[in-house]
């Protein structure tokens, strides 16, 4: 099997390759002093490079192909971003390249001077079909190592939802309330009804909403009315008096429903079913005032909690998951692990986003404080993650095995994995 660039990259980085008596391709001798900063952006593979060629010390650019002829194939002899390369790292030499003013840049091909243990290590990561590709391996990386890196994993899942964010707060004009909302709705959707409570958020901007604070009826008319639940009568009467009144607000502010058949149901314990979502978001509606603002000043963690938990859900829906089908007395109440989902994914998202749009080290510190307060969660990631040895303790370290699985080794980027790279240089 053919070794990908990216493993160049990887030998390169860590030097791991013979480098006694190391020529180029025309015979001069090489020393390495620094392989430079490595760019992930446009243009040479390496930066600010210091190499003694011969008897002339060089600084700067190194470029990484697998054949030296792929530097004709991606046009760098044309393009003068490549003209302060002094160093062409290939697998193999077939032909001399030259820059855009026609000088020859030195090549040294790595082929034969790599290691069979670590190309051996390699490949069988990248072939590997089981849940991880380091599965059978990743017992022999200590503790510390594996926790160092896992941390450096979650501060990248964290930029990446804040980076999102400040989408949102780009469209709502930098409105932290206004897509803290949009981001709150979606998280109550979870992952199955995610987008159409992101669509009822946008139908229904809070700044409406606001104009029936102390008004429940109201608030909970609009949210069920404008999620297409008006459609048609109902036996009960707290429903259908929920229909009366959207009808009315419908026409006082021109409201366009959105499609009943956009919530799902399938597969889902009825505590999950949209209807009751939905009532527990009025419920927070009803109850909340400048929320984000709120979670910002408050420090502690079981306050927070607490303006998720006990919200004044409407009586109906002890009995009911659904309109018109009663059931026996239940607890209409967001659980804890739905609370914790909302920490987790909005209010953490969301402090760490404010601290780093702001400079505010005190909020980014703070949303990862009360990131590892939070339990653990626990799902098919963590535990079978659990049964390689590697344990999850809080939700910090939850989060960061999720972006580990998904970001690293689905898609087998060992070389970029702190656990793959201490594997492959043992």
């Amino acid at each position: 099997m053919a070794i990908p660039e990216d493993f160049l990259h990887y030998l390169w980085k860590f030097r791991l390759f013979s480098q006694q008596g190391l020529k180029t391709a025309s015979g001069e001798s090489i020393e390495i002093i620094s392989v430079g900063f490595h760019n992930k952006h446009a243009g040479p593979d390496f930066e600010s490079a210091k190499i003694r060629i011969g008897n002339t010390l060089w600084i700067g650019n190194v470029e990484i192909h697998l054949r030296s002829s792929d530097w004709e194939r991606h046009h760098h002899q044309i393009d003068k971003t490549y003209d302060n390369v002094i160093l062409h790292v290939v697998s193999q030499h077939d032909q001399e390249i030259f820059r855009t003013d026609g000088t020859m840049i030195p090549v040294i091909a790595l082929e034969a001077l790599i290691p069979d243990k670590i190309t051996d290590n390699y490949l069988s990561l990248l072939e590997c079909m089981d849940w991880i590709p380091c599965g059978k391996q990743i017992s022999k990386v200590d503790s510390f190592h594996i926790k160092s890196w896992l941390y450096r994993v979650e501060i990248e899942r964290l930029e990446e939802k804040a980076d999102l964010i400040d989408e949102i707060l780009t469209e709502f004009k930098g409105s932290w309330d206004d897509a803290f909302y949009i981001f709150l709705a979606r998280n109550f959707g979870f992952k199955t009804n995610a987008m159409p409570f992101e669509m009822l958020a946008r139908s229904l901007p809070q700044q409406l909403l606001g104009r029936y604070k102390n008004k429940p009826l109201q608030v909970e008319s609009l949210i069920f009315g404008q999620a297409g639940f008006s459609r048609h009568k109902y036996k009960d009467e707290y429903p259908e008096l929920l229909r009366k009144e959207y009808l009315f607000l419908q026409k006082k502010h021109s409201l366009k429903p959105m499609d009943n058949y956009l919530w799902k149901y399938m597969r889902m314990r009825p505590v999950n079913f949209p209807t009751l979502r939905l009532a527990q978001f009025a419920a927070l509606i009803n109850i909340s005032n400048h929320l984000f603002s709120r979670i910002l000043a408050e420090e502690d963690i079981g306050k927070i909690i607490s303006m998720f938990d006990n919200l004044p859900v409407k009586k109906y829906w002890y009995t009911h998951y659904r309109f018109d089908a009663e059931t026996p007395h239940f607890s209409p109440m967001l659980g804890m692990q739905s609370i914790n989902n909302i920490l987790i994914n909005t209010v953490v998202a969301f402090i760490m986003a404010y601290g780093k749009m702001t400079g505010s080290s005190y909020h980014i510190n703070r949303s990862l404080d009360l990131l590892e307060k939070v339990p653990s969660e626990t799902n098919s990631i963590t535990r079978c993650f659990k049964e390689l040895g590697v344990v999850s303790e809080n939700a910090f370290f939850s989060q960061s095995l999720i972006q580990l699985k998904k970001a690293y080794c689905d898609r087998k980027k060992c070389l970029s994995c702190g656990i793959g790279i201490k594997l492959l240089k043992e």
